[in-house]
């Protein structure tokens, strides 16, 4: 992280989500994500950045996109890829680009997606863990694991290298 990352990220570009982990995620070793609402399209805006990260592990809430929902139950359930193509037509996201690294990262069990059921699931945080325990950060606030909530909204997250 360099001295100018700001702590406190309120989504007015430059000082978004996005470009907060952009900058952390290259010096990542595992990647720990609690968040109410998730979205593959978090997952694509960062590109290829997670994609060296094992594991990233996903605790999320029972409320998500249509998208997202598909993508994990055809990653559980070893679908073909011949379903692919009608996802394109009818998807609300037309852009499939990295689809296809993240059902392979969910299926190598790389991407551990969970689902809390118990109440509701409110929670946003990331944990972000390097080789080197000192530079270990998080990140927590209002922002979901989603492309709105990186990018798009007005949110507030803390980020935090303090090991307590």
């Amino acid at each position: 992280m360099s001295p100018e990352t700001p702590s406190l990220i309120d989504n007015f570009p430059p000082n978004t989500l996005l470009a907060t982990l952009q900058e952390l995620l290259p010096q990542t070793n595992s990647w720990d994500i609690a968040t109410g609402t998730f979205d593959i399209g978090s997952l694509l805006a960062l590109g290829e950045l997670w994609q060296p990260i094992k594991p990233v592990r996903i605790l999320m809430g029972d409320e998500t996109t249509r998208r997202t929902r598909k993508e994990l139950l055809k990653a559980t359930s070893q679908q073909t890829d011949d379903g692919i193509e009608i996802a394109k037509e009818e998807d609300d996201f037309p852009t499939m680009t990295g689809l296809e690294a993240i059902r392979q990262a969910l299926a190598s069990k790389q991407i551990q997606a969970r689902v809390y059921h118990r109440a509701k699931f409110h929670a946003k945080a990331h944990i972000l863990k390097t080789q080197d325990e000192a530079t270990d950060h998080s990140l927590i606030g209002s922002s979901n694991f989603t492309r709105p909530g990186l990018l798009e909204n007005v949110e507030l997250n803390l980020l935090t290298a303090d090991p307590t």
